[in-house]
This record gives C-alpha cells, structure tokens and sequence, in this order.
C-alpha cells in the first residue's frame, strides 16, 4: 500500500513539472599527445620549422627577453641554490610504453629500449649536475611505468623551487622503414624541439643542439617546432621547454652508439655542457 502511494506521488509531481532530465557529460575530445619526433606524420615544409644555422638563433635570442614568467617564491624564505636556474630532467617514455624498441639484431636477442637509454643519458645528466651544484629533478625515477604525459608535466609544474624552471626531456629517434621486407632505418642524426611560440625555448634548444652535435658527431637535423600537434610536454609545462632527440635506435649503425658506454657518456656531456653554458649566460 506504502509502495502504490509513493508511486502514486511520484507520478503527480511528473506531470506537474515533467520528467527530470537525464545528467549529460561534456566529453571533451581527447587531448593530442604525440610523445616525441617517431610519431609525427610526415609534415608538410610550411608548418614545420627547421633552422639550420644555430649561430643565427643564438645571436637573435640573445637579443630577446624571455616570454615566460615564472613565480616561483616558496611561502618560506628558503636558502636560494647556488644556480641561475632549476632543471626537470624528463627521462621520456616508461617500461610499460608500447614500442620505442629497435628492431632485432641478428642474433635474435639483443633489443634496444628507449626508455632505459632515456633513464641512463638522465641519470648520468643528473649526477654530473649534483657535482657542479646546480639543482635539478628527474622527473620520473620510476621504470614501471607507461607513457605518463599528465603526470609528467605536473611533477615538473608543482616542483617548488626559488628559480626559474627549465625543462629537458631525453629521447632517442626512429625514422621511417622505407619498405615491409625492411626492419632498419636509413634515417640519422639528431634534432631539438621547442614550443613555436616560445623565444627562451627556441634559444634553449639552439645551445643544446649546438653541443649534442659537437659532442657526438651526428648529423646535424637542426631545432625544430610546429604549430599543430606539439608534443605534450612542450604544450603543457609552464617553462621553457625542449626535447632532444639523440640519433635513431631502428638505424642499425647509430643504434651502436646509442647502446655503447663512449656513446652514452658523449651524450650526457653534451647535455651537461649545454646546461653549463645556459647558467652562465642565461637565457
């Protein structure tokens, strides 16, 4: 009896005010996350950016001011570091990421991983820095781990330090195979993205692709940026930004360098000698 007059009431409040409306959900479409150069389409050459004579870059940013502003005062005064700025060290990719391997060599067993080559080339960075005095975070320690862009972009964002923050995150490349019986890559050489709007970043990748080069002998592919479908990391840290991409794992030549201790090390100097220079002139 309850039951019938609840139903009862029920159905005249139904049809004095009508049926209450069912909650919608925005969906708002997902956000694009190309990680790194490996996943770009082929672009076409007036939305893509390529300078090849970085002494001209460095001249001309030099001359800029920053666009980025960064308040970065702690609540509690704090003893100030040492250096002239703050440095998220992105160690890109994780374990659990799909792909971001090299094929097979000929044995059968021996693999490239970019995420392991992005941890070691990290942390040598890293305790290259810990020497010098110059403070620093890597970004994601963990290996067990996917492609994490959110989170990245927000230990690097909410990391509170009194310096103004830089961000650098470390990958290797793969370049297209040019036909299905063909595992390798013909493509080499290294390159350095920015943020297209951002004049620090553009000079930030400018410096660091100048020592990459130096340092290690790869062909000099130049800085680069566009306007549509930044990487994620690029877009999102409230920084300047840029990501080094140090030659390509699925060339079978360069891969050699890639997976060797002289490699490896040349590498890390040459981001350890770029960062130098940035503290010592600024940007």
């Amino acid at each position: 009896m309850l039951q019938q007059i609840i139903q009862a009431i029920r159905a005249l409040f139904q049809s004095i005010f009508g049926s209450a409306p069912s909650p919608r959900i925005n969906a708002e479409p997902p956000l694009e996350k190309p990680q790194d150069a490996s996943e770009l389409d082929p672009i076409p050459n007036d939305t893509l950016l390529v300078i090849e004579r970085l002494e001209e870059v460095i001249d001309q940013a030099a001359a800029l001011k920053p666009v980025e502003t960064l308040d970065s005062s702690p609540e509690v005064p704090v003893t100030k570091p040492s250096g002239r700025y703050a440095w998220c060290l992105d160690n890109g990719h994780g374990k659990l990421t799909a792909g971001k391997r090299s094929p097979l060599f000929d044995d059968g067993v021996t693999r490239f991983f970019e995420y392991a080559f992005n941890r070691d080339i990290v942390q040598r960075i890293a305790r290259s820095l810990t020497q010098h005095g110059i403070e620093h975070l890597v970004v994601v320690p963990e290996e067990e781990i996917g492609d994490f862009l959110e989170g990245r972009v927000a230990r690097a964002n909410d990391w509170a330090s009194q310096l103004p923050k830089c961000f650098v995150s470390v990958h290797a490349n793969a370049g297209p195979v040019p036909d299905d019986t063909r595992d390798w890559s013909m493509a080499s050489g290294a390159e350095t993205w920015y943020y297209h709007t951002s004049v620090s970043g553009r000079k930030l990748a400018a410096v660091f692709q100048k020592h990459i080069c130096e340092k290690t002998g790869f062909r000099n592919r130049g800085i680069k940026s566009q306007a549509t479908k930044q990487f994620f990391v690029l877009q999102k840290t409230l920084m300047p930004a840029i990501l080094t991409e140090n030659g390509f794992y699925n060339n079978k030549t360069e891969v050699l360098f890639l997976m060797s201790e002289e490699g490896r090390q040349k590498i890390a100097d040459a981001h350890v000698a770029a960062i130098l220079e940035i503290e010592q002139n600024g940007l």
